[in-house]
């Protein structure tokens, strides 16, 4: 991988860095935001990470997750970076203020994409973690702490090495990143077995809305507020749970609709093969993966199903 020169000097050149990552936080984020805060702070930079969500607390592993900001006011800083984040809105509160300074950088790996930063890295890669490694085995050193953060984004957004995102490169570095001796077990414990009570209680009330089209290649859960109010569960509950719908074998468009305030649900979508999700999501305003792509629908929610489930029937077609 060919990484931006630009990129690195200007990492180099700043003192007070802020990193943010995108809403609803996964572990290829704060991986990757991780990873680039260790590096960083071992050249004496002073780094801030921010998350305009709550993050999950199963990712508590990552070293400095549970030093993230949520403040509602930043400045003081001379480099803004976003990390994992292929649009600006999806950086939450924090859109308003990444471009208020004039060095800024984005790196990513999503198809979709917003060139919001004054410098870009988007290569579409299994992960932004895969990104972050190049970067870093440049201008810095890979210790045990930064290669657990950095096997967390890749592992996570490849599904633990399972998703069609996995390639040899992928498992190359990872199987390099193992080599430090960080806790695996503790790591794929917390990402991929960790669970809550509410959400195991959500779980089983997805289980309980399932709903399958098209002769069974589009399965679907839907979850109202009055769901999540009854199972206890947040938003961080939702995350995972539209695989278990696609693992149907007929299934090849999974889609998991809650309800994140009354009017407004966000969808969440999964595909195998080459069906692209992401020109679905991009119809709503959204985006992300050819595989795994997500959007906000407004209305009510028979309404949102019959747009979604539209417009899913034709990615099957294409």
């Amino acid at each position: 991988m060919e990484i931006n020169k630009n990129i690195v000097k200007t990492l180099l050149n700043s003192k007070r860095i802020a990193i943010f990552i995108h809403i609803n936080p996964d572990g290829d984020c704060l991986g990757s935001a991780s990873a680039l805060k260790q590096a960083l702070v071992s050249l004496n930079k002073t780094v801030d990470i921010f998350s305009d969500s709550i993050v999950p607390e199963n990712y508590n592993f990552i070293k400095y997750v549970t030093d993230i900001k949520h403040d509602d006011e930043v400045a003081g800083y001379d480099l803004h970076v976003a990390v994992d984040c292929s649009d600006l809105k999806r950086l939450g509160k924090y859109s308003k203020f990444f471009n208020k300074i004039e060095n800024t950088i984005c790196i990513d790996h999503h198809k979709t994409k917003s060139d919001y930063a004054k410098l870009i890295h988007n290569e579409i890669v299994s992960s932004a973690a895969l990104i972050i490694y190049h970067y870093i085995k440049d201008f810095s050193k890979i210790d045990k702490d930064i290669a657990c953060a950095l096997y967390a984004g890749i592992s996570s957004d490849t599904g633990c090495f399972m998703h069609q995102n996995t390639t040899s490169e992928a498992l190359r570095i990872s199987a390099e990143l193992i080599d430090y001796g960080f806790d695996l077990y503790e790591a794929n414990e917390n990402l991929f077995k960790y669970t809550t009570l509410s959400k195991f209680k959500l779980t089983k009330k997805a289980y309980e809305t399932a709903e399958f089209f098209a002769n069974g290649k589009i399965g679907m859960f839907k979850l109202t507020k009055a769901d999540m109010t009854e199972t206890g569960a947040d938003i961080s509950d939702t995350t995972g749970l539209v695989n278990l719908i696609t693992n149907v074998n007929s299934c090849q468009i999974g889609i998991i609709i809650y309800e994140e305030e009354s009017g407004l649900f966000r969808c969440s979508l999964r595909s195998k093969g080459d069906i692209d999700v992401s020109l679905v999501a991009e119809e709503f305003g959204g985006g992300g993966h050819v595989n795994a792509a997500g959007c906000n629908i407004f209305g009510c929610l028979k309404t949102v199903v019959k747009k979604i489930v539209s417009s899913c029937s034709k990615a099957l077609k294409n």
